[in-house]
């Protein structure tokens, strides 16, 4: 549920500001990808990363909605195929209006962090892995492990590995 609900905030705000569209979208056991149909670079992900965190912090609420047919129409919202018969909208305030059937968090503060991990070049656009929630916080715990341990048998520094 947070790597879903983070997903929801990075694709809404990438397609908010620069008009990309997620057109492919994984979770899996190691980590969420997600692909767009435009390149970003790496200072506009960071840039991206941080408004993330930002409403992640704001505690926004994860809005759940059934508008009817002539309600969807009037919308703007985003959704990778042709929908038809009763469609669920999830909403987050200046962050995402996404037809979706998945599972989320209540509050954007369930997430706890997200952090982009990696971006290669794809298919024409991009492909951005990221982690949310305890996903992330483990992935930086390992992190830290690492560096310790690195910083330990060489003479440099935790901040210089």
């Amino acid at each position: 549920m947070e790597n879903h609900a983070e997903e929801h905030i990075f694709s809404g705000l990438v397609h908010k500001k620069y008009g990309f569209g997620n057109v492919g979208f994984q979770m899996g056991g190691e980590e969420v990808t997600v692909d767009f149909n435009g390149v970003l670079t790496a200072e506009e992900l960071g840039a991206v990363e941080n408004e993330v965190n930002r409403k992640i912090a704001e505690n926004l609420p994860v809005l759940e909605l059934y508008p009817t047919a002539g309600e969807l129409d009037a919308m703007e919202y985003r959704s990778k195929k042709e929908l038809t018969g009763q469609v669920r909208i999830i909403e987050i305030p200046d962050g995402d209006v996404c037809a979706c059937c998945g599972t989320h968090v209540l509050t954007t503060g369930e997430i706890g962090i997200f952090k982009i991990t990696g971006m290669i070049h794809y298919k024409g656009g991009i492909r951005v892995s990221m982690l949310g929630g305890m996903d992330a916080r483990k992935a930086y715990q390992n992190k830290q492990t690492t560096v310790t341990d690195m910083s330990g048998r060489t003479p440099a520094q935790p901040e210089q590995v």
